[in-house]
């Protein structure tokens, strides 16, 4: 059962497009962290730092494809003051391991599918290195691979969020203007590049620093109380 949004008016009849980052709102990689804390304490190293912004630039780097997925990962763990090269290509190695062990959010399969039978058009604009095969495997687990209208993903274009080029990328195909989208994000910084070009935004699963947003949800199936 669905639950029911308090303080949430629904969205404007206008909205026809609904465009959604992908990791941390469709799914998680919950055991990431724990996994790459434990490589490193179980070898003598700290634990990394938690928000470090250097590792965020390098990342961003990698997601825009400037640097190749391997040497961001190299970088990475000799930023986490890992110098042996076995360790470091061992390190490399989990890291790849890990950026398949993805989990969804509850209801987001059953919701995707309900919005689209309402007649939004629904798009994905992402962050990302995983190419879109391997997303579209992970969407298939749940029988979401065929139901996507439009897809920008920041390594095949090389621009990042949130730059507004990246919004238009998955809206121009569609035919749609931004005033007439929604945008799902956890992160500040990106509901204020899709709130920059006139989308109305969303945030669900905020980070600690996201406070600001045309509206707020608790659970992914909470959407169907604002789209209708």
């Amino acid at each position: 059962m669905f639950r029911t949004l308090k303080n949430l008016e629904r969205v404007s009849v206008g909205i026809s497009t609904i465009l959604f980052d992908a990791g941390d709102i469709l799914y998680s990689k919950p055991r990431r962290k724990a996994v790459i804390a434990k490589f490193l304490t179980d070898r003598g190293y700290k634990t990394p730092i938690a928000n470090d912004p250097v590792e965020r630039a390098m990342r961003l780097k990698a997601h825009a494809g400037k640097i190749s997925v391997q040497n961001f990962m190299e970088w990475l763990m000799q930023h986490y003051g890992v110098s042996d090269p076995q360790t470091i290509q061992e390190g490399v190695s989990m890291l790849k391991s890990q950026q398949s062990d993805v989990i969804f959010f509850e209801g987001v399969g059953e919701t995707l599918h309900e919005l689209k039978r309402r007649g939004f058009k629904l798009g994905v604009v992402t962050n990302t290195f995983n190419p879109p095969s391997e997303k579209n495997n992970w969407f298939k687990t749940i029988g979401i691979d065929g139901i996507w209208d439009s897809y920008a993903d920041s390594c095949e274009l090389g621009i990042v969020k949130p730059a507004p080029e990246i919004y238009l990328a998955a809206l121009n195909p569609l035919n749609v203007a931004p005033e007439d989208a929604l945008f799902v994000g956890h992160a500040q910084i990106e509901i204020d590049g899709a709130k920059s070009i006139g989308m109305t935004t969303v945030r669900f699963n905020p980070d600690p620093d996201c406070n600001i947003s045309d509206h707020s949800i608790e659970y992914f199936p909470d959407l169907l109380d604002i789209a209708k």
